[in-house]
């Protein structure tokens, strides 16, 4: 007898038949509590209404503000619309003209986005009634320095953010491979920072080497980016919560650090999986589109894998990547070095460029397993020159995984970045 198994993969699935001789575990998240999602807008209000250790926005703003709206880019998926709708009627009860109103758009490193992903993240309208731009973290004449962190990490954040006299950042708070968890401060470093900071910020010992995901206390990367972001100055947030399915379940607002605390702390209830052992195999998808859009994004799911995955055994990633392997050195890299360990090191020594930290995170997992990535899209011989495998589909990933090892136990992660996994 077998057991078939689907992981998500772009809008679709990819499923494989497994023999039940096998100790399979199939990684299913904790239910969340909700009413009716038509409840979702109704949630958000009551957040706005009840702000975390701060005023009502409505309180907070007055007349002669120039404010700035800060955005998750196309490769955050969230509750965008709803929240800048939100914001904007409670902006405009308190007579807030257009022009008094800007949109950043928080690229990070990554490129920019298009109008039309623009017109998908903050509806076109909005777009168009107002001043809107993608954050370039390659136009210095764009940034405005702030001096040092207590780390040594130059500040250099976003003019238009820099030079508004009330923040508002928005986003989602998510389990993170190396924040411990999104949302709150990382809408200023990485969202808006110039790349002389993302490089050190992302670089070694302010990154931990391993993957930190749900874990905060002792976070240089995340204790960092809270000082940037109270350095900088942010006046309200609000960031939505998701459970597995991609649902809003919760929402908090108000200031910086105490609101996304308590949208932390919902965030571990909902995502923390306890795990009973390590496993020969590990087959892990990012949850579909747009989170597995490309390689750079999908080894997200790769970060979990490997803390789940017996020294020396097999991780089978799923992800369609129809936009390709991501941007910078990425696939350089990893394609130049002659081993994992090779990569590492040259990360130790040359920190983050853009890619080189995605490089250094696949090298990292490829010293504890073999990889193979399930993808029509990509290019095998792409894959091979960067140390992987490729399968055009998960059971030909799984016939690989089983000639070259044999496989005794599995764990599958259908939405491996939506969980916290706890080893006992």
């Amino acid at each position: 007898m077998a057991k078939s198994v689907s992981l998500p993969y772009g809008d679709g699935m990819q499923t494989v038949d497994i023999p039940e001789s096998n100790n399979l575990t199939i990684v299913t998240m904790p239910k969340s509590q909700i009413g009716k999602l038509e409840d979702e807008a109704e949630i958000l209000e009551k957040a706005l209404d009840e702000p975390i250790n701060s005023l009502a926005l409505t309180e907070l703003v007055n007349q002669q503000d120039r404010i700035v709206i800060v955005v998750n880019d196309h490769t955050r998926p969230g509750p965008t619309q709803l929240i800048v709708k939100a914001i904007l009627r409670r902006l405009g009860i308190i007579g807030i003209n257009d022009n008094q109103i800007s949109f950043v758009v928080a690229t990070g490193s990554h490129r920019l986005s298009t109008e039309a992903e623009i017109s998908e993240i903050i509806g076109r309208e909005v777009a168009e009634r107002f001043k809107t731009e993608c954050h370039n973290c390659l136009d210095d004449k764009s940034l405005v320095y702030y001096g040092t962190t207590k780390s040594g990490l130059p500040l250099y954040i976003n003019r238009t953010v820099s030079e508004a006299t009330f923040r508002i950042t928005t986003g989602l708070i998510a389990p993170h491979h190396s924040a411990g968890f999104s949302g709150g401060r990382k809408s200023i470093v990485p969202g808006v920072a110039g790349l002389k900071t993302v490089s050190i910020h992302h670089s070694l010992p302010i990154r931990a080497y391993d993957p930190v995901i749900g874990i905060i206390e002792g976070n240089s990367f995340h204790d960092t980016a809270l000082e940037a972001a109270k350095k900088v100055g942010v006046n309200f947030i609000v960031n939505a919560v998701q459970d597995s399915n991609k649902r809003n379940i919760a929402y908090v607002a108000g200031d910086l650090e105490a609101a996304h605390e308590v949208g932390v702390n919902i965030c571990r209830k909902l995502c923390e999986v306890k795990i009973n052992q390590l496993a020969d195999l590990v087959i892990t998808s990012p949850g579909g589109y747009p989170r597995d859009t490309n390689l750079w994004q999908s080894q997200k799911a790769l970060s979990t894998a490997e803390m789940l995955v017996k020294p020396g055994g097999t991780i089978i990633l799923v992800a369609e990547c129809r936009d390709g392997i991501g941007e910078g050195v990425f696939r350089d890299w990893l394609a130049e070095a002659n081993s994992p360990d090779e990569v590492i090191e040259r990360f130790r020594r040359e920190g983050f460029n853009v890619g080189s930290n995605k490089a250094f995170m696949v090298a990292r997992a490829l010293t504890k397993a073999r990889i193979i990535v399930v993808s029509h899209l990509l290019n095998p011989e792409d894959l091979q020159a960067m140390q992987l495998e490729g399968a055009q589909n998960l059971e030909e990933a799984y016939s690989k995984a089983n000639g070259k090892c044999t496989v005794q136990s599995i764990i599958v992660l259908p939405k491996a970045v939506t969980m916290i996994p706890v080893v006992k």
